[in-house]
């Protein structure tokens, strides 16, 4: 059989850059034959031999383009669009002002995490293993995927040269110190300043009796709080009931939020863990794992009234997903994918003077990183790819100002 490009996708946009993954494979099998990238028919990048997945990263094209993508090998099959791949893709319109800031976020970290996948009960819970039904071990790599696939995305923020970087809970997998630890000594390596708050995993040890406190043991104060980035404001928001699932957002929490809205007319953006679910939603997964339904109509009603207020940066479902709540006015509620399996990565943000901004996914891009999360992607017999991938213009956008 002829070798050919398999497992085609564009990862994310900017105005002017665009990256792609894909594999050469013959037989089902990856090879390291070399491959060509070109846009509009024009040669912009070639990948010599590499077997395995591939991230090629396009910069210097003009904005609000659409560019036609062809990724092909000699002598063999180019890549064929798919529901992962149109063949083509639009870069994001020039911003209008001037960026004040720029900042990454990683989420659903899970330290010391045993396993990933095996059999998925139709409410969204891990079931009993069964045949047919992969599951990819933390024993399977000499190091634990929990370990490389942070360390390798702190890498890789370090080199983009942000500001800072905000952690958006679920850091230690089941909350225990030793899972705090490690991530401890991973945010060492963080250049810039960071700042981490916790998610429903970080309270599991509460389950066995055990009473951790994930803050202290990350030198982190307690969420919420405020970050103040370039004339912008970030709110850390806590929205996890300790030992549940779900997430809450109560009466001191929802006071807290309004009362701090109200200091400041600077633009904001809300981080927060829990996606927040109307009542007419909370019966489908995920959203049987979100924020309390009367909880989250409570935060629309309060965000609704501070249109100062540009979006809500949030982890938890492992997906890329955006959302608009009428009631919370026109701001996007944005679900970014895990760090620790597929797509595997975290999102940068760049911030504007005008108050708009830009997110953009990253999926790590170092060879292991790269060779683990393209294992997790067809977990639970395929399904996860279509549930945590999301479409381009959830993964990378432009919000305000006019675009």
């Amino acid at each position: 059989m002829p070798s050919k490009v398999a497992s085609p996708e564009v990862v994310g946009v900017t105005e002017s850059s665009m990256a792609l993954t894909f594999v050469v494979e013959r037989d089902g099998q990856p090879i390291d034959a070399a491959a060509e990238v070109r846009l509009e028919g024009e040669l912009r990048a070639r990948s010599e031999g590499k077997a395995g997945t591939r991230h090629i990263r396009i910069e210097g094209l003009s904005p609000d383009t659409e560019y036609t993508i062809e990724i092909a090998i000699p002598g063999g099959e180019a890549a064929v669009p798919d529901e992962y791949f149109s063949g083509s893709a639009r870069t994001l319109p020039a911003p209008h002002a001037d960026e004040v800031a720029s900042f990454a976020t990683m989420n659903d970290l899970h330290f010391g995490e045993p396993g990933f996948g095996g059999f998925l009960e139709e409410d969204g819970e891990f079931g009993e293993p069964r045949d047919g039904w992969d599951l990819v071990s933390a024993d399977d790599t000499e190091i634990p995927y929990s370990q490389f696939m942070n360390e390798d995305a702190i890498s890789e923020i370090n080199a983009c040269g942000v500001d800072c970087s905000i952690i958006k809970g679920d850091i230690a997998d089941s909350g225990r110190p030793e899972q705090f630890e490690m991530a401890a000594k991973a945010f060492s390596r963080f250049q810039t300043p960071h700042h981490a708050f916790l998610g429903n995993h970080d309270y599991y040890a509460r389950n066995v009796g055990l009473e951790v406190d994930g803050y202290a043991l990350l030198t982190q104060p307690p969420a919420p709080r405020v970050v103040e980035l370039g004339g912008w404001r970030l709110l850390l928001l806590e929205t996890v009931e300790p030992g549940e699932h779900h997430g809450v957002f109560g009466d001191d929490r929802l006071r807290w939020l309004d009362e701090t809205l109200g200091e400041s007319d600077a633009p904001t953006l809300l981080v927060m863990h829990h996606q927040p679910v109307p009542p007419e939603r909370r019966h489908l997964y995920p959203n049987t794992i979100g924020l309390d339904a009367e909880h989250s109509l409570r935060m629309f009603d309060v965000v609704g009234g501070h249109r100062h207020v540009r979006g809500a940066l949030i982890g938890h479902t492992h997906r890329n997903r955006v959302r608009h709540h009428p009631a919370a006015g026109p701001l996007p509620w944005i679900e970014v994918h895990c760090t620790k399996d597929y797509p595997g990565g975290w999102a940068h943000y760049r911030l504007f003077e005008d108050g708009s901004f830009r997110q953009e996914v990253r999926r790590t891009a170092s060879p292991r990183a790269l060779a683990h999360s393209s294992r997790c992607r067809d977990v639970f017999q395929g399904g996860y790819r279509r549930f945590a991938t999301g479409a381009l213009a959830q993964r990378s956008f432009a919000v305000g100002a006019g675009e």
